[in-house]
């Protein structure tokens, strides 16, 4: 199947721009950790997501954000335990993913 070379440039410059905007992202989400908690994991930053598929970026995101709400006390707000039972489920369907989207990753030497 033939792609005309200016498609391909256009979804490559897409890429790119939404590659830029989810390591913005990763970045402002360290950055939040950094002002909330001091004694969790840290979400992961960009360094060892630099080659990673869009697919793989933008599931770091989601999962950092649902860590975020999984972090706060569940009375916290009504209905956070809820919540945290169904964002526990998402967070391990998240990493099933992640690890099948990592293993179709070219690796590095």
């Amino acid at each position: 199947m033939d792609v005309p070379d200016e498609e391909r440039r256009e979804a490559n410059q897409i890429g790119a721009l939404v590659r830029k905007k989810l390591f913005e992202i990763m970045n402002l989400q360290v950055d939040i950790d950094a002002l909330l908690r001091d004694k969790y994991p840290k979400s992961p930053g960009t360094a060892s997501f630099k080659n990673s598929r869009l697919e793989t970026l933008q599931r770091v995101v989601a999962v950092t954000a649902i860590q975020f709400i999984l972090f706060e006390p569940a009375s916290l707000v009504n209905g956070n335990e809820e919540v945290h039972v169904v964002g526990k489920k998402l967070i391990d369907l998240i990493f099933d993913q992640m690890r099948l989207l990592r293993a179709m990753e070219p690796k590095e030497y």
